[in-house]
């Protein structure tokens, strides 16, 4: 199982698709903090924003297969305490 830390690069999984980021840290509320690293719709290059764990997914989980990103896998995030690790984890 993969052990996310501080540093690692990620994506955000939103309802535009996949967007690369960055971990910086955890917020309140078992949030992750993120710094966007690719312009998208909605989201500039430099950015900080907080996801929700589940919606944090390590790049090294995702393959793209005709045309389709695939998730797979379960992965977990060093420091965060275990009630607000993803479900699978």
């Amino acid at each position: 199982m993969t052990e996310i830390r501080p540093g690692d690069l990620v994506f955000i999984d939103c309802f535009l698709g996949l967007i690369p980021a960055k971990v910086t840290g955890y917020a309140t509320w078992g949030h992750i903090k993120v710094l966007v690293t690719a312009e998208r719709p909605g989201y500039r290059r430099g950015e900080h924003t907080t996801v929700t764990p589940s919606h944090c997914i390590p790049r090294a989980h995702v393959r793209v297969r005709s045309g389709h990103e695939r998730i797979f896998g379960a992965w977990t995030f060093d420091g965060l305490p275990d009630e607000f690790q993803p479900r699978w984890a």
